[in-house]
């Protein structure tokens, strides 16, 4: 059972973004790999630290959930698609999903079907959970006002503003 739960958190969601505006789905694709990025370097940290242990995986994957590639960066677009900008919304609903992540998934589902054991208290991985909301918030923002706004005004020859040479001003 297990097992199967884990290629559906790695494919399924995926088929979640199809129904969407795929102009606005792809606002938030940086976001999206970015935060598996940031998932990925903390499931090695974890490793290390002994923080848990991943006992059942697909078998390409070792220390590293396949919730991390499937389910986590479809669940940051969706977040973003129907919460960004407002820092407000965004930030109560991914609380609320931690919460759930760390309180109620984790330890009742996850752990149970034996996908990994936690070494660290539930309120420890909430803590750590949390660390993505403002790291990923201003990512998005950041990646907005230097790529997205340069895109919109770029020259007719295409070529993007940032790969431009900078011309001096005398």
């Amino acid at each position: 059972m297990g097992h199967l739960l884990l290629w559906l958190l790695l494919i399924a969601p995926w088929f979640l973004l199809i129904p969407l505006d795929s102009r606005r789905v792809k606002r938030f694709l940086a976001v999206a790999f970015f935060t598996t990025i940031i998932d990925t370097i903390y499931f090695q940290v974890a490793q290390v630290l002994n923080w848990w242990t991943i006992t059942d995986n697909v078998f390409f994957l070792t220390h590293v959930s396949a919730f991390t590639y499937g389910f986590l960066p479809v669940a940051t677009i969706l977040v973003f698609y129907y919460t960004y900008p407002n820092l407000l919304l965004f930030s109560g609903v991914n609380i609320a999903l931690q919460a759930l992540q760390a309180f109620i998934v984790s330890p009742m589902i996850f752990e149970q079907l034996g996908l990994y054991r936690m070494h660290m208290s539930s309120f420890a991985f909430f803590t750590l959970l949390l660390s993505h909301i403002p790291i990923i918030y201003i990512f998005q923002k950041w990646y907005e006002n230097a790529y997205i706004e340069d895109t919109e005004t770029e020259s007719p020859d295409r070529i993007p503003n940032w790969l431009r040479f900078k011309q001096k001003i005398r």
